[in-house]
């Protein structure tokens, strides 16, 4: 028999508990938010898969049971900086130098996914959360895995250099947060450049999908779900279905086209720039600007060149128009994909005609004959980590022998370089019946990004058609901002009225260089666009013309420049936004706030090239001449290998007069991979002023033909060409001045003084 005194601790125990009960039971009806675990007690099978998922394995607190390197007191070198890994007690540790040099010790407070590789992440001063750059490679053994290794191998990472732990690049709150974990609000703090960082749950979780859950259990509860009212902002729809009609060999899809998964999935499996703090449930041109084709992660023809996270390739394919959509193949919950091998595209793509060797032309289930490995030929990153192209292509290694673009066959035949590599591979795609199109057109958005003029109306025919891509459109169709038309002008007013966001973004994008008050006659009607990519467009197109605006104008413009700097806030934590805000000011001429904003994107990272370059040039322009070459010199040292950067040191260096001093630089300019035209003329005219007329020659016309139909570089070509009394082929440039300029009266003088 219990006694009194056990009985009454007993009933104290269970009322304490009672009204615990009760009070979890309150929170969770007002709470905006639910745990998985809950969503767990009714959805336990997608709930199971979410636990062995890399959603569920984005982020852990390090713990035993999520710690997955060797902690055993290990020290590993990289880049002659020592890091010892130790674990004492229940806690995680490493020793190793800090943002200035100095020997710490840092505890590691969490785990940051787990497969093929672990980083480790610390919490330093204001509430930074750093990924060190080593790595643990979770990989077996036999795969070369299980080992520390460092993610940037090839360059000198010390304290100074921007992908050191420390700095902004390897920050997690700006970086990371908002895809590795549910509900995070950065609660970022620009004048103490601080975080206060929250999330809802660590990982990725049900709500980070679906939206908030609360409602969704008060339905559940009250038995009131029904097919068109889950309670979620994110109402899961069905994919489209695929089936077989009799004679076809690709399955004909069944039901509607929609892009609610590109909205639930594309705000983390894309690169972009988020416009809004809440994606959840909102369209994903809305809240987000998707980076296009052209614009630094892509190869000339699309593919993967810089992680671009999936959706700027999906976007790109054959069966994105048709109406795939992501969980045709993956499943969501699980993150893997339905079925393994090549019964995946089986779904859709017969087997008897797809996965023989006639079709593929390897031997049956070899590594040749998996559909994956030509369609969606993979690319390294962090080392380890390979991701698969999504854009489903054809192989073209006659564009990788013209454009100098990857392509799957040569990147597994790499024994096939000695018989030419590409043009074996060109050969081996002919003799099996392998037509590939003379009109691909990575070979228009190689012309428009060496600037040639003449591809303008194959480009907006292209665009005109409507059979490409969006994606693909729109990248190309902005492109021709640098050489505006008649032409181009005429695509881009049609392009306005498209119901793609991204066609609409590249029609604006298209007539930047127009002058101001045509750009504001051409784009006041669409100010009040749906969607705020587009806006967002807009705003950053017409900036620059609100000085030049009539009051009632600027009224009309200005609560469209408020949302974009409300847009701009989102991100005010990274030092590309603060230089979009610097330049944004002075284009407003406040040159002070100018200055603010790229102070503070130098503080949030003190080698952001552009944000140099951006100040250096305000305080040229604002006679601070010394303090510009300072902050030249710095960036200088940091990237010497950008051709911006040289040019810029140069062009200093000319405003003193040192034009032989600043060959070296302007040589170097035109040699980088970012070389511009402009870097070429001005070199010219360097080695002209030196009395270098042969040299200036002959630097031009190498550069006319890595930069063709350019008139300022033909013209100047033409001129050196006289005054040398060169004029054996001055003829051929004239001619391509005739092409591109041919009312122009200086051109027409020359065509009478040597055509006729």
């Amino acid at each position: 028999m219990l006694k009194r005194p056990l009985l009454i601790m007993l009933a104290a125990i269970c009322l304490a508990l009672s009204i615990s009960f009760k009070l979890l039971a309150a929170q969770l009806d007002s709470a905006p938010y639910v745990g998985a675990q809950v969503c767990g007690g009714c959805h336990q099978q997608q709930h199971q898969q979410w636990q062995k998922s890399d959603h569920f394995k984005a982020m852990q607190v390090a713990k035993s049971d999520s710690v997955l390197g060797d902690f055993s007191g290990i020290t590993v070198s990289f880049h002659d900086i020592d890091s010892r890994f130790y674990r004492d007690k229940n806690r995680y540790y490493v020793a190793t130098i800090d943002g200035v040099g100095k020997k710490s010790t840092f505890e590691i407070k969490y785990t940051f996914g787990f497969q093929p590789l672990q980083q480790y992440l610390i919490e330093t001063k204001d509430g930074h959360i750093q990924a060190l750059n080593t790595a643990w490679d979770s990989r077996s053994k036999e795969e070369g895995g299980q080992r520390w290794f460092h993610l940037q191998p090839d360059e000198n990472i010390s304290p100074e250099h921007p992908f050191f732990w420390t700095r902004h690049f390897q920050n997690w709150n700006n970086r990371c947060a908002s895809c590795h974990s549910t509900h995070v609000e950065k609660n970022y703090d620009a004048e103490a450049h601080s975080y206060n960082t929250t999330w809802s749950e660590i990982n990725v979780s049900c709500e980070a999908c679906h939206g908030s859950g609360a409602k969704h259990v008060e339905l559940a509860k009250n038995k009131q779900l029904v097919d068109n009212n889950s309670g979620f902002a994110s109402s899961p729809l069905p994919a489209m279905s695929w089936q077989f009609k009799p004679g076809e060999s690709i399955a004909s899809p069944q039901g509607n086209k929609n892009t609610q998964q590109i909205n639930m999935c594309g705000s983390c499996h894309a690169l972009r720039t988020p416009l809004v703090e809440k994606t959840e449930g909102a369209d994903f041109h809305d809240a987000n600007r998707l980076q296009l084709l052209n614009e630094g992660s892509y190869f000339l023809d699309g593919q993967i060149r810089e992680e671009a996270f999936v959706m700027g390739s999906f976007l790109q394919s054959k069966m994105h128009g048709k109406g795939v959509t992501c969980s045709n193949c993956h499943n969501p919950h699980s993150g893997k994909v339905l079925i393994e091998g090549n019964g995946l595209c089986a779904q859709c793509h017969k087997p008897e005609v797809f996965d023989t060797p006639k079709h593929h032309h390897h031997p049956a289930a070899s590594t040749g004959a998996a559909c994956v490995n030509c369609h969606m030929p993979a690319r390294t990153f962090m080392q380890v980590d390979d991701r698969r192209d999504h854009s489903f292509t054809i192989p073209r290694p006659d564009l990788s022998q013209t454009l100098g673009v990857p392509n799957a066959c040569t990147n597994c035949h790499a024994d096939q370089a000695d018989k030419g590599g590409n043009t074996w591979a060109s050969e081996q795609l002919s003799k099996w019946g392998v037509k590939p199109s003379a009109n691909h057109w990575a070979n228009l958005n190689q012309r428009a990004q060496a600037g040639d003029v003449l591809v303008t109306r194959a480009l907006t025919q292209l665009v005109d058609e409507s059979k490409s891509p969006d994606i693909i459109r729109a990248s190309l169709l902005q492109q021709v901002s640098a050489f505006p038309s008649r032409v181009s002008v005429a695509t881009a007013q049609k392009s306005l009225q498209d119901d793609s966001p991204m066609l609409r973004r590249g029609a604006i994008r298209s007539l930047q260089a127009l002058p101001a008050q045509t750009r504001w006659k051409l784009l006041l009607p669409y100010l009040n666009d749906n969607s705020r990519s587009v806006r967002y467009q807009l705003a950053e197109t017409l900036a620059d013309t609100f000085t030049q605006l009539q009051a009632e104008q600027q009224a009309v413009l200005a609560p469209l420049l408020q949302e974009y700097l409300s847009s701009l806030q989102v991100s005010a934590d990274s030092p590309a936004t603060q230089s979009t805000i610097g330049g944004l000011e002075l284009s407003f001429g406040n040159v002070v706030a100018a200055e603010k904003a790229y102070q503070q994107a130098l503080r949030i990272e003190p080698h952001y090239v552009p944000a140099l370059l951006n100040m250096a040039d305000l305080y040229r322009g604002t006679g601070r001449e010394a303090q510009a070459a300072d902050l030249l010199k710095r960036a200088l040292k940091m990237t010497p290998d950008s051709g911006a950067v040289q040019h810029s040191y140069a062009l200093l260096l000319i405003r003193k007069g040192d034009y032989q001093a600043a060959l070296p630089h302007l040589k170097l300019a035109i040699e980088q991979t970012d070389a511009q035209a402009r870097y070429a003329y001005v070199y010219a005219v360097a080695l002209d002023e030196l009395g270098q007329t042969a040299a200036a020659v002959q630097a031009l016309v190498a550069a006319t033909k890595r930069w063709p139909n350019q008139y300022d570089l033909l013209m100047t070509l033409v001129f050196y060409l006289e005054k040398s009394a060169n004029t054996s082929s001055i003829y051929t440039y004239i001619s391509q001045l005739t092409a591109i300029a041919p009312a122009d009266p200086a051109v027409k003088k020359l065509v009478e003084k040597y055509l006729h």
